[in-house]
């Protein structure tokens, strides 16, 4: 009889364990690569597997200093600086991503964000600020919601779809305080967007800067990220590369340094050469065909030239993977800037 209530006692013992261990197991949040901020990136270092990583869950969240992380959720990433009474957050993003960010703010302290940052009046960066008024109202806070003029002013272009801001930074470049940190602000018009702007972490050495590079992905999105014009973006690069910094967020893709911007500029400078040596190479007369429209006559000859730049560049960068994806979209954007602004 002891041995069978002493067996008893321990096929309940291992039961009760196991229940206690999965009510556990289900109560713990669903988190992403917690890992990740334990550990610091020297400059220079990415996330490891970051694609496969935010692709399959909510969130991957990166300590870059001991106050400043990334946080990257699906094709997007966010800045959020936390100080010794709130959360700064660079950018809210969208379609439900600014929610994953309040997640991954909530796993890494119990502050409330009092603070948000617009960097440009783009959908994607900017559509989830209202889930950011809104748990603000929520924890009874007040949120500061900062602006560079540029980005107001775009606001009110659109009819201020976003949260008005409640801070416009009026100087370019200008700066603002959170806590103990000070922030550098610049609008760097005509790259990107009329109104895209960096900020520089200056205390942290992080420099925020959407929508300009693609860190450890050679080739970027299309149009060389959806460029304006290739010398204003250019300039803004070699400019930002004076600056103090180590660490860089550009809204999409890993976690960058100053070696990317040097590679990015290498390549704009690889498609600048391919693409002109294309113009001078390929005759505009072949293309003269009447009585059919001159516009014709244009688009065959580009189609051409891109045909050509592309084949040049193949030699150096068709071993990447997104080379025929995107390879022909920077060379039709450098053929319009080629053609349509001097060179330099």
């Amino acid at each position: 009889m002891p041995s069978l209530i002493q067996n008893t006692r321990t096929i309940l013992g291992a039961i009760s364990f196991a229940v206690l261990t999965t009510v556990c197991i289900l109560a713990m949040p669903i988190i992403s690569h917690a890992d990740e901020t334990a550990s610091m990136l020297q400059p220079g270092e990415y996330i490891q597997g970051l694609a496969h990583k935010r692709a399959k869950e909510p969130f991957v969240l990166q300590r870059l200093t001991e106050r400043t992380y990334m946080v990257s959720v699906r094709t997007h990433n966010s800045t959020f600086y936390v100080s010794d009474t709130g959360v700064l957050v660079f950018d809210p993003l969208s379609e439900g991503m600014g929610q994953k960010i309040l997640d991954a703010i909530r796993f890494t302290t119990d502050l409330p964000v009092t603070g948000l940052v617009y960097s440009h009046y783009h959908t994607d960066h900017l559509a989830d600020a209202q889930l950011f008024v809104d748990a603000a109202k929520a924890e009874g806070v007040s949120l500061r919601i900062i602006a560079p003029m540029a980005v107001a002013e775009q606001g009110e272009r659109y009819g201020n779809a976003f949260p008005v801001p409640t801070e416009i930074i009026q100087k370019n470049p200008g700066s603002f305080s959170f806590g103990k940190l000070s922030v550098r602000v610049e609008t760097l018009g005509d790259t990107h967007s009329v109104d895209n702007t960096m900020f520089l972490l200056e205390q942290e050495k992080v420099l925020v800067y959407p929508d300009t590079v693609e860190p450890e992905d050679l080739l970027p999105f299309f149009r060389l990220v959806g460029i304006l014009e290739v010398v204003a973006m250019e300039e803004a690069l070699r400019y930002v590369k004076t600056l103090d910094w180590e660490f860089l967020n550009t809204g999409h893709g890993n976690v960058g340094s100053k070696g990317d911007i040097d590679r990015h500029l290498e390549l704009i400078n690889d498609i600048r050469d391919a693409t002109g040596t294309a113009l001078k190479e390929v005759p505009f007369e072949k293309f003269i065909a009447p009585p059919s429209d001159a516009m014709l006559w244009v688009y065959n000859f580009q189609e051409a030239v891109a045909d050509s730049a592309v084949e040049k560049l193949r030699l150096k960068y068709g071993k990447q993977p997104r080379f025929d994806a995107v390879m022909r979209s920077h060379v039709e954007v450098m053929t319009h800037n080629l053609i349509h602004y001097p060179s330099k």
